[in-house]
């Protein structure tokens, strides 16, 4: 028989390294797909298309596995902070 009380589960940190590297996947994958539209309409610019190429894929990047890191430690500082 059950006592009657809920049993409070044991919340699990998330892994923040793990996420940062899946959101620079991530603005790997959206600064790609970017890429790929500006060469199929054709407006990709001639004269620094490496440097702008490149650009773009590192600020995604970056971007990407700063927004998931920092999602991540803040949810875990939330949950440590609930206990």
């Amino acid at each position: 028989m059950s006592s009657g009380r809920i049993e409070k589960k044991a919340v699990r940190p998330w892994n923040t390294p793990g996420l940062a590297y899946l959101g620079a996947f991530l603005g790997i994958a959206l600064a790609t797909a970017h890429h790929i539209h500006h060469v199929n309409i054709g407006d990709l610019s001639e004269n620094n298309a490496v440097v702008h190429i490149f650009g773009e894929l590192f600020a995604a990047t970056s971007a990407g596995a700063l927004l998931l890191g920092i999602v991540s430690e803040m949810r875990n500082r939330l949950v440590r902070r609930g206990d």
